[in-house]
């Protein structure tokens, strides 16, 4: 008689991950055969809108969630995750919902099956729960490779780490690139809510995550009251309460590229296990950040080149049409004195040649204005408190030549707000501003300067003019982007007005123009401000 086996029988296999598909609405269109068994959703695909059935009467236990999931998935379009919802007692599930990729106007909604039961072959159920996070971890390695922006990634990341090792919230700390010897926090993550510590950051081998950073290795602490390497004014500056925490090194190439923290546990205690799991999901992590930072510094290269070229066409633009008049009048006065110079009247020949010198010099003023264009791209310059007076001062005394040609009236105040800025920059940005007052004002021009602190922080100043204004469909094109004067060209303003808007920008601030026809125009740039203690004397 043939021994009986006394090896537990293999149960049919179940599946852990169950998906659905929601519209915005919260309507389930879309879902797995295979929950229709748990939850019996009926048929798998809802096309008529009136019968779709809504997330919350197929699983009313969401239904207190549901401005939460509103919130985040509809309205800040970011991921929802719910732990330990029980839709039977023998089936307790994770709940993520999060934007779908690839389909406007819908969420791709995931039910995660925990271990409920303890099986009476231990043998049998350690092979269930290591299957049950192998599943997981696959997914994580396809959500994590299925983008190439490092946000999403990090998201990404923080997620899937809080669903696997059931935690409560988990946060990403990378190198600051200004500052390399301190830790940035980059993405946070907390299915209550998420507490405000982005940008937080930590000194090299400050706090836990410090530590982990510099030496490479990872932590499981689970009080961390009694760890003289937790560091706890991260909790104090945001309101939140740490209990326990891994830290893993996020590496890649022998080189550190940051920390993944998991923090609270939700039951228990941080296991070897549970740090093995966040280990390999840090290595997939750093591999995927590692991409995606290449990708995007692909892609800023092309801009740049993109931007470049765009550059290049706008020059050869600029020189064919902006060059191309003077030098046709240089080039038919000089023929008129080269054919018939001896006939002319010394007066007329004195008349031409100051023709000619006014139209050389204003080809002159068109190349240097290229050059300073061209400069103000390459260059990066130290951003220092400026003394306006001297800058102003310096911008009237070239143009006063233009000043006495219109007989212009100039006031400013005696005293200016400090801004920060590039003294030679903000000085042609002055002299733009004014020469076109002048130009484009009455008769005679009245033009009054001045400036003021705004509630931000930043300082605002302006030159004003008394001129015929300008109409607003003119105003939409006076600060056009150099590389898109060949598409608009804006009389007697663009080129300069273009290197005014690249200049100030450069300097992080902004331009801008209020007008109504016959009350003149005000002409405006923002500068960044700086501290009373930063002012020159």
């Amino acid at each position: 008689m043939p021994e009986q086996s006394t090896s537990p029988q293999v149960q049919k296999h179940q599946p852990y991950i169950f998906t659905f598909l929601l519209d915005e609405g919260l309507c389930v269109r879309q879902h797995s055969p295979e929950l229709t068994a748990v939850i019996g959703m009926g048929e798998t695909l809802i096309e008529d809108s009136n019968v779709c059935p809504s997330l919350f009467s197929l699983i009313p236990q969401l239904q207190p969630y549901k401005n939460a999931i509103l919130h985040n998935c509809v309205v800040e379009k970011r991921p929802f995750l719910a732990q330990n919802i029980s839709l039977t007692p023998q089936f307790v599930v994770d709940v993520h919902i999060e934007p779908a990729p690839n389909q406007p106007d819908h969420l791709l909604g995931v039910l995660i099956r925990q271990e409920t039961a303890v099986s009476p072959h231990p043998q049998l159920s350690t092979l269930e729960k290591q299957n049950r996070t192998l599943q997981l971890l696959n997914r994580a390695s396809q959500a994590l490779t299925a983008t190439l922006e490092t946000r999403e990634v990090l998201e990404k990341l923080l997620q899937v780490a809080i669903e696997i090792i059931h935690a409560e919230g988990s946060s990403v700390w990378l190198w600051d690139e200004e500052s390399p010897e301190q830790l940035v926090c980059r993405a946070a993550f907390h299915q209550v809510r998420t507490p405000p510590i982005l940008n937080n950051k930590l000194r090299k081998g400050q706090g836990i995550a410090g530590w982990a950073a510099e030496t490479g290795q990872s932590a499981i602490v689970n009080s961390v009251s009694d760890d003289p390497r937790f560091y706890p004014e991260i909790d104090r500056r945001n309101e939140f309460s740490t209990r326990s925490l891994l830290a893993i090194p996020l590496r890649l190439r022998e080189k550190t590229l940051g920390v993944l923290e998991v923090v609270n546990k939700i039951t228990g205690n941080f296991t070897e296990e549970d740090l093995s799991v966040a280990e390999t999901l840090a290595a997939s992590a750093a591999i995927a950040i590692d991409n995606a930072r290449l990708v995007e510094a692909l892609q800023a290269q092309t801009r740049d080149l993109q931007n470049q070229n765009d550059e290049l066409d706008a020059f050869a633009h600029t020189v064919a049409h902006d060059l191309q008049n003077p030098l046709s009048l240089i080039t038919g006065f000089a023929n008129i004195l080269e054919q018939d110079l001896a006939n002319l009247e010394a007066e007329e020949v004195e008349r031409i040649l100051q023709f000619i010198s006014r139209n050389v010099q204003k080809m002159s003023n068109i190349i240097q204005e290229l050059l300073l264009l061209s400069s103000v791209r390459k260059m990066d310059v130290e951003l220092k408190p400026l003394e306006m007076m001297g800058l102003v001062s310096s911008a009237l005394a070239r143009l006063q030549p233009l000043i006495d040609e219109h007989g212009a009236e100039v006031s400013f105040p005696d005293s200016w707000p400090v801004a920060l800025g590039h003294a030679p920059w903000v000085e042609e940005v002055w002299e733009n501003y004014i020469s076109n007052a002048i130009k484009y004002g009455g008769r005679p021009p009245i033009v009054e300067l001045g400036g003021e602190d705004l509630p931000d922080g930043r300082v605002l100043f302006w030159v004003k003019d008394n001129g015929e204004g300008v109409s607003p469909e003119l105003q939409k094109t006076l600060f056009t982007p150099f590389t898109r004067l060949s598409e608009i060209r804006v009389t007697g303003y663009g080129l300069g007005l273009s290197i005014v808007h690249r200049i100030i920008e450069k300097l992080g601030g902004n331009v801008a123009v209020e007008s109504e026809p016959g009350k003149g125009s005000k002409f405006c740039f923002i500068l960044p401000g700086v501290a009373e203690e930063g002012r020159p004397d």
